[in-house]
């Protein structure tokens, strides 16, 4: 899922919600945040990531993070959040982390490429 613009105290709980019915609507076994259009990020942005962090991984399921703004990244690290998340510095690499299955064990696709 692609976020953008600016997540501060007043879009924090927006961007948590958004999240986590992105992932509740996919049925993925992983969401991939996609942190490259964000212009503003700050802890409150961090604290709405760990929530949704601990609701996937209460489901047994991942989140991981991909492309952070130059802004993101700074916060993220000042944090030490990647000892949390993995991050990667390219969507596409994130999303080689998804098994391309649903939660319930059924692959996304209807006809997966072997």
């Amino acid at each position: 899922m692609r976020v953008h613009g600016e997540v501060d105290l007043a879009t924090a709980d927006l961007l948590r919600d958004r999240l986590l019915k992105a992932a509740s609507a996919s049925r993925c076994d992983c969401l991939v945040v996609d942190m490259s259009g964000l212009g503003f990020f700050d802890a409150s942005g961090v604290r709405a990531l760990v929530a949704v962090y601990r609701e996937l991984t209460r489901q047994g399921r991942h989140v991981v993070l991909a492309e952070p703004s130059p802004i993101a990244d700074r916060v993220l690290e000042a944090l030490g959040m990647r000892r949390l998340f993995e991050v990667y510095p390219m969507v596409e690499m994130a999303l080689t982390h998804t098994s391309g299955l649903r939660v319930d064990g059924e692959p996304i696709f209807d006809n997966p490429v072997p």
